[in-house]
């Protein structure tokens, strides 16, 4: 009986710590990334934390919000170009690869592809 009282109790001790762990990781997280836990677009989370911390008038709200669309499209533009380089990129190394060593890049690259994905989703 006293056995299955210890095992229970470490059990029990090292369940409470990963869970408050994990609790304690994520307000972490949400308190020194507020960004990353926003499930709102961008552009919506950047205009409300300027206007609360800047004190914004509604002029100047409109003409930065302006701005921060602007910087959101260079920023879209900026991803498509670089993603084109990396394309360019693993086709090169696919040049220096064996048939069977593509199949596998292209296996890596489908699973990378799907966690990102997932990241996104989230």
């Amino acid at each position: 009986m006293n056995k299955w009282k210890l095992i229970t109790g470490i059990a029990l001790v090292f369940i409470l710590g990963a869970l408050v762990g994990s609790i304690g990781t994520r307000l972490y997280f949400e308190h020194q990334y507020p960004w990353l836990a926003d499930r709102r677009p961008t552009k919506t989370f950047l205009m409300e934390r300027l206007s609360k911390e800047l004190g914004l008038t509604q002029e100047q709200k409109g003409k930065i919000e302006q701005i921060v669309g602007q910087i959101e499209e260079k920023r879209r533009e900026y991803s498509l170009q670089r993603q084109v380089e990396i394309e360019k990129l693993i086709d090169q190394i696919k040049k220096e690869l064996n048939d069977d060593q593509r199949k596998k890049l292209d296996a890596l690259r489908a699973k990378f592809e799907r966690r990102r994905k997932m990241r996104e989703g989230r």
